[in-house]
């Protein structure tokens, strides 16, 4: 279980490669992360290792800084603390080339985040052709092929908001992958969606996970979680409270914060009895956390 931990060696900021123990063998290296908004502190010492094709799925409460940790991979969240390598780029680096790291990562979020008044072939190729450089002609057959593997071609020509919710999340792992990404990160991808689109989410990211694309996940879909993923990561109170082979996780945790939380979301009727308040492994509380 991560906790937090004493403050970790200065980095000298020389290189924008990581040399960190363990870095070079994973696709995302996490080590002592922190961060904070004011004296809130949101994530507590996050220690968290992702293997090349591996799926790892992050669940908890709301609130349990699942959502901040996934941001702070790519800096969208700056952290106080703490070491992140992905794809060999030292994210903490403060002489990282954040756009080059960027092209390694593909990231898909809760709200879409199209852009309304483009197509969508052209929310498909703009930053190909932006920020990769691609060709037009090349950045649209890119885009026309992955839109296909969605299964949305055929709405090459149309805006976003000519498209259902779950068409618009589609088109948002289309346009990541046409970036050719080596890591995608998910940020609760199916939240927001009406429950018969769901399942067409699902299926494309269950289809990239059998391609082999490494994937960090934020969900509350224990179904996929335990089918797809190869490790679960359950979080609460902006610490790693327990991990290991989904099935284990979900099927029969270890940990009593964990065997609540599932019991919530598996069975939502169920009311669970109060906790001893002396239980000396319990997890510090959420609190008003940001997730």
């Amino acid at each position: 279980m991560s906790t937090s931990a004493a403050s970790p060696t200065p980095s000298t900021g020389e290189s924008h490669h990581s040399d960190a123990h363990g870095a070079s063998e994973s696709a995302v290296h996490v080590q002592d992360l922190h961060k904070c908004y004011g004296d809130l502190e949101v994530l507590r010492g996050i220690d968290l290792d992702v293997a090349p094709g591996e799926v790892v799925c992050l669940i908890g409460p709301s609130g349990s800084g699942k959502s901040t940790l996934l941001r702070c991979l790519n800096l969208l969240e700056t952290p106080q603390r703490g070491t992140i390598s992905v794809g060999g780029y030292t994210v903490t680096d403060p002489e990282l080339d954040v756009d080059a790291m960027r092209r390694r990562v593909g990231m898909v979020f809760q709200q879409f985040n199209l852009f309304p008044h483009l197509s969508v072939l052209e929310n498909c190729t703009v930053a190909q052709v932006k920020v990769l450089k691609r060709p037009a002609a090349e950045a649209k057959r890119v885009a026309l092929a992955n839109l296909e593997r969605v299964g949305l071609n055929e709405k090459a020509s149309q805006r976003p908001a000519q498209l259902s919710g779950g068409q618009q999340q589609r088109v948002a792992i289309a346009r990541a992958l046409s970036m050719d990404p080596e890591l995608m990160l998910f940020d609760e991808p199916t939240s927001a969606l009406d429950p018969e689109t769901v399942g067409d989410v699902l299926a494309i990211m269950r289809g990239l996970a059998a391609d082999g694309m490494t994937m960090l996940v934020v969900t509350h879909e224990m179904s996929f979680a335990r089918d797809v993923a190869d490790r679960v990561v359950f979080m609460d109170g902006g610490v790693v409270v327990e991990q290991g082979p989904a099935r284990d996780v979900i099927g029969a945790p270890q940990h009593h914060r964990t065997r609540a939380f599932l019991s919530r979301v598996l069975d939502p009727t169920a009311v669970a009895a109060p906790e001893q308040a002396d239980d000396a492994d319990a997890a510090p509380p959420a609190g008003d956390l940001t997730d």
